[in-house]
């Protein structure tokens, strides 16, 4: 177990790991239990400002427990997600009653947390019930909506689904993508490799892609959620603040990386599934051990002044123009090689559409599975 918090709920980050044994959980309990509201609320916040997220979540879940409203508990599901105990998350947002205003926000919260536990029935409900709420819901809820429907084994709903919103996926993706949206694996000129990965720097749109592939019906590993995590002295979590405890020389060796277990446990359970299964994110010698254990590697690339622009766009807090990650994405792109990882190269400052179409014609394509690899490039950062 990656520390003792009783919140986390089974998941594939349960995955035999050395991991680290983290602080003391017991002493914030036997704490809430006797303070007051504000005191609780109080804490909660303060853990959380400090990345202790696990015990932000004990304070939390006695406020909650003697002052249940939706507010609190959609902050308490992103606790969870930050924890990975995705299902835990889910289920604690089925038990408020939000106001109609709030509905859509927490259904769509409620939505992302099934979809990342891989439950597919409830995830495919949930979307749909985001749909019905949303007065103009966007092509991110549809396609999701779409998407968690095929991985039901649901794909007479999901021409339904793609029939009732071609309009705004139209205007958002243009007539080619959701006529390939509409043909699914169906239309395919030949079978898609069953295990494939697509790697990428930030801001080279994987996760778009990846939203757009599990859309046409394949099984999608959302690295970064499944696979990823933080490492210190080989012992693991998805909480940098389990692994240093707020202590800045332990900061310092923390990396990101793909603990083994994980891969295979996250590739394992989406294989079962029988779709194509396409494992996107990472990038450079996070995913350079894996490549040979794929039939097919996916490298998107941009230009670094794309890159810039799509950072600065998203506003991320590890990424946003004027911090280290931003200056280290430009940095590293200027020097990944695709060919170092035995990848087939992609452009990525294209439509999406378009990037996915080049994607399922280079898996259609004979002579493009992959090739010799080079230890050099492949271990860039």
């Amino acid at each position: 177990m990656l520390g003792s918090d009783s919140h986390r709920g089974p998941t594939v980050a349960d995955a035999p790991l050395q991991a680290h044994p983290g602080h003391d959980l017991g002493l914030h309990r036997a704490r809430a239990t006797g303070m007051d509201l504000q005191g609780l609320a109080t804490a909660m916040t303060a853990r959380a400002d400090l990345g202790d997220i696990r015990a932000a979540l004990i304070y939390g879940a006695a406020l909650f427990a003697r002052q249940p409203d939706a507010a609190l508990a959609q902050r308490l599901a992103r606790f969870h997600r930050q924890c990975r105990s995705f299902a835990s998350g889910a289920r604690l947002l089925s038990r408020v009653q939000p106001q109609p205003r709030e509905c859509p926000a927490v259904l769509r919260q409620q939505a992302e947390l099934a979809t990342l536990a891989q439950d597919d029935s409830a995830a495919a409900r949930l979307w749909e019930q985001v749909l019905g709420a949303t007065r103009e819901p966007g092509s991110y809820a549809i396609l999701q909506a779409i998407g968690s429907l095929r991985n039901a084994g649901q794909d007479a709903r999901a021409q339904q689904v793609i029939h009732a919103y071609a309009d705004p996926l139209c205007a958002a993706h243009g007539p080619d993508a959701t006529a390939l949206i509409a043909k699914g694996l169906h239309g395919l000129p030949s079978a898609p490799p069953a295990l494939s990965m697509i790697t990428g720097n930030n801001g080279t749109g994987k996760t778009s892609v990846g939203h757009l592939l599990q859309a046409i019906g394949f099984r999608i590993v959302d690295a970064d959620a499944a696979i990823g995590m933080y490492c210190r002295a080989a012992r693991y979590s998805p909480l940098r603040f389990d692994l240093s405890q707020g202590d800045p020389q332990m900061e310092r060796d923390i990396v990101w990386t793909w603990p083994e277990a994980l891969f295979h446990a996250a590739c394992s359970r989406a294989r079962a599934s029988g779709r194509p299964v396409a494992v996107v994110g990472g990038f450079g010698r996070v995913v350079a051990p894996f490549v040979e254990q794929v039939d097919h590697v996916i490298h998107l690339a941009a230009p670094s002044g794309v890159i810039a622009r799509r950072l600065a766009k998203r506003n991320s807090p590890t990424h946003r123009p004027g911090t280290p990650g931003h200056t280290a994405a430009l940095r590293r792109n200027d020097r990944l090689s695709a060919q170092g990882l035995g990848a087939t190269p992609i452009r990525a400052n294209q439509p999406v559409w378009q990037v996915c179409t080049d994607i399922l014609a280079a898996f259609a394509a004979p002579g493009t599975a992959l090739g010799q690899q080079s230890s050099a490039s492949a271990h860039q950062p």
